[in-house]
């Protein structure tokens, strides 16, 4: 019987997570997809990473966006990490802190703007989670 329940919990578990991103061009009800080009100036994003349209949300474009972007991976978090310490300063951005627990967080200052990265390995181990939350900064 156990077998069973972890059979069905796994085959739902693969069905949601199969479900869980859609492509970065698509659009779904009226509402405009979040498009690398918006965020790719002055914010790389790691090799075939994926932008979530349902859990992202941007004001703006280019360099100057400001928002929320949920963005899938196939490198694993401290992957990512290493990406974005070399990455990040070269496109303008200061490094500030870092904290490492269940999930790294990464902060950066830039021109006019603070980014906030969350990362996190995906629970099956395949890849991970970046969570990059970006708004004006007060710093002139």
């Amino acid at each position: 019987m156990a077998y069973k329940n972890c059979l069905f919990m796994l085959c739902m578990l693969g069905l949601l997570l199969s479900c869980a991103n859609e492509p970065v061009s698509s659009q779904s009800a009226g509402v405009t997809s979040v498009s690398k080009a918006q965020v790719l100036e002055g914010t790389p994003l790691p090799p075939e990473a994926v932008i979530d349209n349902k859990r992202s949300m941007i004001f703006g474009e280019g360099a100057l966006w400001t928002g929320r972007v949920e963005v899938s991976s196939k490198l694993s978090a401290d992957e990512v990490v290493k990406f974005f310490i070399n990455q990040y300063p070269p496109a303008g951005w200061t490094f500030l802190s870092s904290t490492k627990s269940q999930s790294n967080v990464l902060i950066f200052l830039g021109k006019n703007r603070t980014l906030t990265a969350e990362l996190q390995d995906n629970m099956l181990g395949n890849g991970s989670k970046i969570t990059m939350t970006v708004s004006p900064s007060a710093q002139k």
